[in-house]
């Protein structure tokens, strides 16, 4: 019998993309097609705090899910990221292409399919607020990761 399933989003939570960010600002806003280039990932690094609890839950017979904003088109690069930071996600799920809701809402609709599918989320791990009391709205324990 499944334990359940706890979820983290990416980036932020599971990786530090500090450096990708400030190397895609434009006058103070973010270029999007630069920030989502496989070929920035390599400027990223682990957050191993988040990667750590991950894998003791993993241990412990939850399921890991990931639940990102990226566009699916980077599922190949973004997969080979978390495999080569020792992430042990049973799930990964993106954001469709044109999907172009903001975060909170794509992730909240992606946590209720889940449910509907009969997935028990324990809890989400993320680093938007918004996101965070969205799922929370949805009887999700959602903790704000720094």
């Amino acid at each position: 019998m499944s334990l359940g399933a706890i979820s983290f989003d990416i980036d932020g939570v599971l990786v530090d993309a500090s450096r990708r960010l400030s190397m895609c600002l434009n006058g103070g806003s973010v270029d999007w097609d630069c920030f989502l280039d496989c070929s920035k990932l390599g400027l990223d690094s682990p957050k191993y705090r988040y990667i750590e609890l991950a894998l003791r839950l993993y241990e412990r017979g939850r399921k890991i899910v990931v639940v990102t904003g990226r566009p699916e088109y980077m599922r190949r690069c973004t997969e080979a990221q978390l495999r080569s930071y020792g992430v042990p996600f049973a799930g990964l799920y993106m954001r469709p292409l044109g999907d172009v809701r903001q975060d909170h809402l794509y992730k909240a609709d992606v946590m209720a399919r889940l449910i509907r599918s009969g997935v028990k989320i324990w809890a989400h791990f993320d680093d938007n607020l918004d996101t965070v009391k969205a799922l929370n709205a949805l009887g999700i324990d959602a903790v704000l990761a720094y």
